[in-house]
């Protein structure tokens, strides 16, 4: 059972009190009156803090358990381009040839690359597919070396250690994505609504689940049930013409193809056609990914 009048003094003892009242949203003459009346934190600020850091939560329930696929998991991987070193080690850390398959595909047009690897998904037995991105990195189970390469040193361990594909599955959610930037300072979340959640995502990971309009695919799950769906849907819509460049590549539908010429990218076309066919878009902000550049780019450059 979880004590939560010891917790207080838990997380002082460990942060600090400047850090507990940064957290909690109050300045330290009210965190010290707290500690002096025998760390009586209200329970405003106990979830504050248990937000800011799960671990005392997660010694009683964890926030993921290994679901064993049972290779009903694929690992797709689309490329226009080389992967980036560090992508190549995240993926060398998450897969597991006991229970998933991986198929890559590179070509010069991301949405080609996209509708060959769902296509090739399709005729296959996984019921869910993770897509890679060769630019991305994502926690794969090695706190140290995920704190390390992806340059976040103050990363809880609990959010840098997690296995990323496991963690995304507990959800039971069909379209899960992980939380990252763009790859520049100043960044921008990648998913719809991410420009007023800034604030809230600078903060680092946060074991939250949150619906979006749209999210990036740099390190997304989704359910094969998703593109069967937009199949019965908007089929006719995305059907390929014959002896096109569908045929060439063994694709019959454009899942990730522009919409219109007001939407750009692969990933919100698809996300869009996501939610038409009935399945809600969600970003996992525990998993907060890395975005390769130049260098790595994060939360810390919100």
């Amino acid at each position: 059972m979880l004590n939560l009048t010891a917790l207080p003094q838990r997380y002082v003892e460990a942060l600090g009190r400047d850090k507990v009242a940064e957290i909690v949203g109050e300045k330290m003459p009210t965190v010290a009156l707290w500690i002096s009346k025998n760390y009586a934190f209200p329970l405003r600020a106990v979830e504050a803090l248990l937000a800011f850091d799960p671990s005392p939560l997660h010694e009683i329930k964890p926030l993921y358990t290994n679901p064993e696929p049972g290779k009903k998991l694929a690992i797709l991987i689309p490329l226009s381009g080389s992967p980036a070193p560090k992508m190549m080690d995240t993926f060398a850390r998450l897969y597991d040839r006991h229970e998933m398959t991986y198929e890559r595909f590179a070509f010069n047009n991301l949405s080609v690359s996209r509708n060959a690897l769902a296509a090739s998904f399709l005729r296959g037995p996984s019921q869910w597919a993770y897509w890679m991105d060769g630019d991305m990195m994502v926690p794969a189970s090695d706190a140290v070396w995920y704190k390390r390469e992806a340059e976040v040193p103050k990363m809880l361990d609990i959010f840098a250690g997690l296995n990323t594909i496991y963690r995304m599955l507990v959800h039971k959610k069909t379209v899960v994505s992980c939380s990252y930037v763009s790859r520049r300072s100043g960044a921008v979340p990648q998913f719809g609504g991410g420009e007023s959640r800034k604030n809230e995502i600078r903060r680092g990971p946060q074991d939250m689940l949150i619906e979006v309009p749209w999210a990036g695919m740099g390190g997304m799950i989704t359910h094969r049930s998703v593109f069967e769906d937009i199949i019965k849907t908007q089929g006719p819509e995305i059907k390929m013409k014959p002896g096109g460049i569908g045929a060439r590549f063994n694709y019959e539908y454009a899942f990730f193809n522009p919409i219109d010429l007001e939407t750009c990218g692969d990933d919100v076309p698809f996300s869009f056609r996501a939610t038409k066919a009935g399945h809600k878009v969600h970003v996992d902000l525990a998993v907060q990914a890395a975005h390769i550049g130049d260098r790595p780019y994060t939360f810390l450059d919100l």
